[in-house]
């Protein structure tokens, strides 16, 4: 990879190359910002294979996760979503924005 740019871009995509991240990416901008247990029910996936998503999305910069407690926090990283992908919520949309 050349620059920085090309690196950053490399690992957004691979990250919403995956279905189950697609998705919880999707479901962030619906929603804004959901706590880990506010997943629950709405995957079929284990919490192990829900964190490892969620550190993905984070690696790549889409989401941001906060902790508060015990509890995590995250909500979708906007400014690198358009950065990357300019247009995702017009071309992507989540059931708010349909």
């Amino acid at each position: 990879m050349k620059d920085d740019f090309d690196k950053k871009a490399v690992r957004v995509f691979k990250a919403l190359g995956d279905p189950n991240r697609y998705s919880i990416l999707k479901l962030l901008i619906e929603k804004g910002e959901l706590s880990c247990a506010d997943f629950d029910g709405k995957t079929t996936l284990s919490k192990p294979a829900m964190s490892h998503h969620y550190r993905i999305l984070e690696n790549a910069a889409l989401i941001d996760v906060r902790k508060e407690g015990l509890h995590y926090y995250m909500k979708a990283n906007i400014e690198t979503l358009e950065k990357f992908v300019p247009s995702f919520i017009e071309t992507h949309p989540s059931k708010k924005n349909r």
